[in-house]
């Protein structure tokens, strides 16, 4: 029998891949730096060639380590999987990347009801960041906020955003004109979803000239905080408001409903035949997710 390198290079290997650069993978690892180094030029010297060029701290495959990768990978992920289930004496088992607010204010109030329906799946989540990079590694799925995801990977559309105004009770008087109310209040806008405030005034019939002033936020909390506190007109997506509904102090002024590019994404490695628990997670969370109330059935306070 032909002796294999050592698992740890191997595993050096397709985290760096993965990461892309030593630090992404010596923190997925917990190694330092200098022992993943190690680990992969140990790698690099059993076959005899270099698996990556490096740029400073940048790894790029060669074309050597692209092929490696594309042909040990999903071997390596499947010893992993099989050894977490010997480990757990046979439980299935899945660990989950979730961003922090969707994870607390949707998807942990109805998780009850997956675990009801199936008591043998035992399901771990990571908030911590970086999801794409971990996707395959340390976790078996994850689930973004984003306009598209990659290509290669096993994904649906979970959470459609439509986009709408809110803003404090009573700031905006019923029946006034958008002209008017923007003439009259700030618009409140999040920096980070920049494809909202053009749909918006092309769906209101406006253009950018119908603004008096704008006020931008970093975060979807502090824009509802701001709108909560009188501050102005905040452009929000449904579910900054859904997920608090009965917190947020808030009604839609104009009634309106706008489509955006943006929504909430399962993406996974691709389920072999045995990964019945991942199916059954995301079809669980499909069906959670295509259940939720109509956009136009919105209470004016939400």
């Amino acid at each position: 029998m032909r002796r294999l390198p050592p698992m740890g290079s191997l595993e050096a290997f397709v985290a760096a891949y993965r990461g892309g650069t030593l630090r992404a993978a010596s923190n997925e690892l917990n190694l330092s730096v200098s022992a993943l180094s190690r680990r992969l030029q140990s790698l690099e010297a059993h076959v005899g060639r270099p698996l990556f060029e490096r740029r400073h701290h940048e790894l790029k495959p060669t074309p050597e380590g692209a092929r490696l990768f594309t042909q040990i990978a999903p071997h390596f992920d499947a010893i992993g999987r099989i050894l977490g289930e010997v480990r757990s004496g046979g439980e299935r088992s899945l660990a989950i990347g979730v961003p922090p607010s969707y994870a607390s204010a949707w998807l942990l109030p109805r998780l009850a009801r997956f675990r009801a329906r199936y008591p043998d799946i035992t399901l771990r989540f990571d908030s911590s960041g970086a999801p794409f990079e971990k996707l395959g590694a340390s976790l078996d799925a994850i689930i973004v906020f984003a306009e598209t995801v990659p290509e290669g990977a096993d994904s649906c559309e979970l959470k459609p955003q439509a986009g709408f105004a809110v803003c404090a009770p009573g700031l905006v008087a019923r029946g006034t004109p958008v002209r008017e109310a923007l003439r009259d209040h700030a618009l409140l806008l999040h920096g980070g979803l920049s494809k909202v405030l053009p749909l918006w005034l092309q769906a209101m019939g406006l253009d950018e000239r119908a603004i008096t002033r704008t006020e931008q936020y970093d975060s979807g909390p502090m824009l509802i905080a701001a709108a909560e506190a009188g501050l102005g007109i905040a452009l929000t997506l449904e579910d900054s408001v859904r997920f608090y509904e009965g917190d947020a102090r808030l009604e839609r002024p104009f009634g309106e409903s706008v489509a955006t590019p943006y929504s909430y994404w399962w993406v996974s490695r691709k389920p072999g035949a045995s990964d019945i628990a991942l199916r059954r997670f995301r079809d669980w969370l499909q069906a959670e997710s295509a259940a939720r109330p109509d956009v136009g059935a919105l209470s004016a306070t939400a």
